[in-house]
């Protein structure tokens, strides 16, 4: 089947590309395929509308490719927000089809528990095979993310044997620690008693707390930072310091939309060690 929903802006490279989910690959300039929630899609996109063909006949995948993709998010109005940041305003533009996705939170949780010490062709591998282990099968022969009662089940040696490694300890610890009941609790929580619980989670960190309090529970206020972040900071801003001091710093200067700072300056950083040359400037 083949629908097609206005999505506006929108890049699904720099969004489903950048390393903020683990499920999706390219098959060419401008055409990804992936699993999202229990659809295997296609999706084809411009700046405007996105194309979605998929195996299955069920219309709802269209509100799900749009929630998968934050589509009521008003980047523009974003952007315009940001903009009052001397550093960011002058380079955003060109990722404004940047859009930050809201996966599954408990996807996202075992995802990024997951990707810890790791490189993202490894995190996908692990996800993937994750997947075709213990996920329900969908139409086009993928498989959903396995819920937590059916990861509950598998022995640590069980996961282990999908390539986890040490990893393989925390998933069944998350399972023993979390409910359905209770990851739907525990979104309703504001941003910082959010991580607060996440972190109590065996395997979870600082960066691991607020990368699923961004891509899962869709908290825009959430700015994980990696070494690509770490460097940004120091670098544009002259900040150095603890996790939670340019956690602080972050949290002061971008406010409700740090998330999208976070991936802002996450690419341009990239870029900038690629080819030596930057949009943003660093403050005077």
């Amino acid at each position: 089947m083949r629908f097609n929903t206005e999505i506006s802006p929108l890049d699904l490279a720099l969004t489903l590309g950048c390393g903020q989910t683990f499920r999706w690959d390219e098959l060419e300039r401008g055409s990804w395929t992936g699993v999202a929630g229990k659809y295997l899609v296609t999706l084809r996109g411009d700046s405007e509308s996105v194309i979605i063909d998929t195996p299955s006949k069920d219309p709802n995948v269209v509100g799900m490719v749009r929630g998968y993709l934050r589509a009521g998010d008003d980047v523009t109005r974003i952007q315009r927000a940001l903009a009052k940041d001397p550093v960011l305003s002058r380079g955003m533009r060109q990722y404004e089809g940047l859009r930050i996705i809201k996966m599954d939170e408990w996807e996202c949780l075992v995802s990024y528990a997951l990707a810890t010490y790791a490189n993202i062709p490894r995190i996908k591998k692990m996800v993937r095979t994750l997947c075709t282990q213990f996920g329900a099968p969908i139409p086009g022969g993928a498989h959903a993310f396995p819920t937590i009662r059916r990861l509950g089940e598998a022995s640590e040696k069980d996961l282990a044997r999908c390539g986890l490694g040490y990893r393989a300890k925390y998933v069944v610890q998350l399972c023993q620690s979390l409910s359905p009941n209770e990851m739907k609790s525990i979104g309703r929580l504001e941003y910082y008693d959010l991580r607060e619980r996440l972190i109590e989670l065996p395997g979870v960190g600082n960066k691991v707390a607020d990368c699923v309090s961004l891509f899962g529970f869709g908290k825009l206020d959430s700015f994980p930072i990696d070494v690509w972040i770490e460097r940004a900071l120091g670098r544009l801003y002259h900040v150095k310091g603890s996790y939670q001091k340019l956690s602080e710093f972050a949290h002061g200067r971008f406010g409700m939309y740090a998330g999208y700072a976070q991936e802002y300056l996450y690419f341009n950083e990239r870029s900038a060690a690629r080819d030596d040359a930057c949009a943003f400037s660093e403050v005077g």
